[in-house]
């Protein structure tokens, strides 16, 4: 439970969370009233923040019938992956020279998520999101183009939740992380080109590999 009125923004967070673990269910109707009470706190506020999430893509709603979370779907994961092979490798280019700072906490962040996904249990899944996530945006920090780095951010939590769902459904991370040990060497030596096309090719294949630990879209008719 939050114990005190959230600002809008912790709520936003807690609901995304909720949504990338599966405590708010793809494709179940949410029951407003018990998210409320889960929260401690009024409807108010917490439709406010899932009008958001539903302006973002996170939610969906019909008139009437509340909100809820879309149905995963391995097409909508792949067109991000497209867009992100694209957008990211360019976004790294426009960032370099990467401070010595920088990539001392890109290697932090690569072993501390190595170590906790190397555990089995429940925290297996997050660690790898956390590893998606995180370590694109310190990789893009210093992008001289704030608006190709907002438009990645905003994508890479769209699929939060599906590299959340294919490391339950058994996808491996081990290459995962060895391919951004060969990144980080890369980013050591300063290989601007080399290390933005390594990145091309490390998106395009595990976000393929990834893909096929989820669920086809569903057939019309």
């Amino acid at each position: 439970m939050i114990q005190r009125k959230p600002l809008r923004e912790e709520l936003y967070r807690e609901i995304l969370a909720r949504i990338e673990d599966g405590r708010l269910p793809a494709g179940r109707r949410i029951n407003e009233s018990r998210l409320s009470s889960s929260l401690g706190l009024s409807r108010t506020p917490l439709r406010e923040a899932m009008l958001g999430l539903e302006a973002q893509g996170f939610l969906v709603s019909d008139m009437g019938r509340g909100f809820m979370v879309p149905l995963m779907d391995a097409q909508e994961f792949t067109e991000i992956q497209v867009v992100l092979t694209e957008l990211k490798p360019l976004a790294l280019s426009l960032s370099f020279p990467l401070p010595p700072g920088r990539i001392m906490e890109l290697n932090n962040q690569l072993v501390s998520a190595r170590r906790a996904a190397e555990k089995p249990g429940p925290g297996r899944p997050a660690a790898l999101v956390n590893m998606v996530y995180r370590y694109s945006r310190l990789l893009l920090g210093t992008c001289a183009n704030k608006l190709l780095a907002t438009d990645i951010t905003r994508l890479d939590a769209l699929a939060r939740r599906y590299w959340f769902e294919t490391t339950v459904m058994g996808f491996d991370p081990t290459d995962y992380f060895a391919s951004h040990d060969e990144l980080y060497d890369l980013l050591c030596q300063d290989l601007r080109e080399e290390a933005v096309h390594h990145w091309h090719g490390h998106i395009q294949r595990f976000s393929a590999e990834a893909a096929r630990h989820l669920p086809n879209p569903p057939l019309d008719g």
